[in-house]
């Protein structure tokens, strides 16, 4: 499982960190820009993830197209993606096709035409994105839990804009964005597969030569203080769809470990409490799932279920049961070593394949300016004992910080029906 990491600061700023992976025939490469919708000002609610759209629209050299085609012609794949905190425009392709992979994300990053009568096309289609969420109930309740947690910051937006944001969306507010925060002091290159680095920094240097004239410009960011709203949003759904949320720890704090050990035990898969109380023992719902989100300086923890609006009190009692339950118990050694081995399973599992070791790679170097071996991170979640998990259970679980949303057929009255005290 074990990869060569290096890294290269080049002369411009950008980072180029690599994993050189000998016995794959792939590799995997992302352009990282550090900004995402969290960095948007209130009039460019969006913009972010607009841009993303507009890269691939044209360039001085390729059409559409031939953008699209470019990668699939030799059998990989490009593709791109807009979180809160950062872009990411990435390639997966034959070792042999580096050199192409690169040449492409340069282009669409340097030499994008954003014309006029694209980006009005890609306001369509982007509107169109919205609805797509607003009709799908889970997606949804998590983008309303993140605005229920942080309200007006940036952090609580959707990624992908609202209506109204995109609707009064203008061609020099992306370009504004662009110039502000696509420099290279922002820009990581990762890169995961069968490479050698410095031929990689070689062609990196070579095809990344931006023009840099602009300073980055920090947004004035209300201070990022959690609320804890309950709120019901009445839709002619089939289920309810209940989202719970705690604001949780930043991506670089060692708890992070045990909030992903007690993310597994509540509401990990199958075996877990959640799913074994609310879906095999009652039959309340077919999709409970409890997740971990960390950023820069803050995080979230949370848990899904979607059932019928008749069960929705009754399936909300018993979560809050089973969390209370977490709170004052102690955790047997079976379920912390069941618990332990199912994370750093899925974890291995998932470096199998060079996209998830980039993203790994890129992730370490934004968020913790280092690298963590594979080794250290199964060390430290070996290290996690059992009275940690339920430290961490009896921070984050306090009724006064639990946020919530409840969608579907149902009226605010349901929030007050629940006795959310249980915990």
């Amino acid at each position: 499982m074990r990869g060569i990491y290096r890294k290269t600061v080049l002369k411009n700023g950008i980072r180029v960190v690599t994993e050189k992976i000998g016995y794959v025939r792939s590799v995997s490469i992302g352009v990282w820009i550090d900004v995402g919708s969290r960095d948007e000002r209130n009039d460019a609610r969006g913009v972010s993830h607009f841009i993303e759209h507009m890269l691939f629209k044209g360039t001085k050299k390729r059409s559409a197209k031939e953008i699209a085609s470019s990668l699939e012609s030799v059998g990989g794949a490009l593709n791109a993606f807009t979180g809160r905190e950062h872009t990411c425009y990435l390639a997966r392709v034959l070792d042999e096709h580096l050199n192409i992979a690169v040449d492409v994300l340069a282009d669409i990053l340097k030499n994008s035409l954003l014309s006029s009568s694209d980006f009005e096309r890609e306001k369509t289609v982007i509107l169109s994105e919205i609805k797509d969420l607003e009709d799908s109930p889970e997606d949804l309740a998590h983008d309303l839990l993140m605005n229920n947690i942080w309200q007006e910051h940036p952090l609580g937006r959707s990624i992908i804009g609202d209506t109204e944001s995109i609707l009064r969306m203008t061609k020099s507010k992306l370009v504004d964005f662009i110039k502000r925060n696509y420099v290279f002091p922002k820009v990581v290159v990762a890169c995961s597969g069968n490479l050698d680095h410095q031929d990689l920094v070689g062609i990196i240097e070579k095809k990344f030569q931006f023009n840099q004239t602009d300073m980055t410009t920090l947004v004035n960011q209300a201070p990022l203080e959690a609320d804890h709203n309950k709120v019901a949003v009445n839709r002619k759904t089939a289920q309810t769809h209940i989202c719970l949320g705690i604001p949780t720890f930043p991506y670089k704090d060692k708890r992070r470990y045990a909030s992903l050990i007690l993310s597994n035990i509540l509401g990990g898969g199958m075996s877990s409490r959640l799913f074994q109380t609310i879906r095999e023992k009652l039959g309340l719902a077919y999709t409970i799932y409890a997740f971990a989100d960390f950023f820069e300086d803050t995080g979230v923890f949370g848990i899904y279920l979607g059932t019928h609006k008749k069960n929705t009190v009754r399936a909300m009692d018993l979560v809050l049961k089973e969390i209370r339950r977490i709170k004052k118990d102690m955790l047997s050694r079976q379920e912390l070593s069941h618990a332990k081995y199912q994370l750093k399973g899925n974890l291995m599992l998932s470096l199998e394949n060079t996209p998830s070791r980039m993203n790994r790679l890129a992730r370490h170097e934004l968020l913790l300016n280092q690298y963590v071996d594979l080794s250290e991170t199964i060390d430290s979640i070996n290290k996690v004992k059992g009275t940690e998990v339920i430290e961490v259970a009896n921070d984050l679980f306090d009724p006064h910080k639990v946020s919530a949303v409840i969608l579907g057929p149902v009226g605010q009255r349901v929030i007050k029906q629940i006795n959310w005290d249980i915990i």
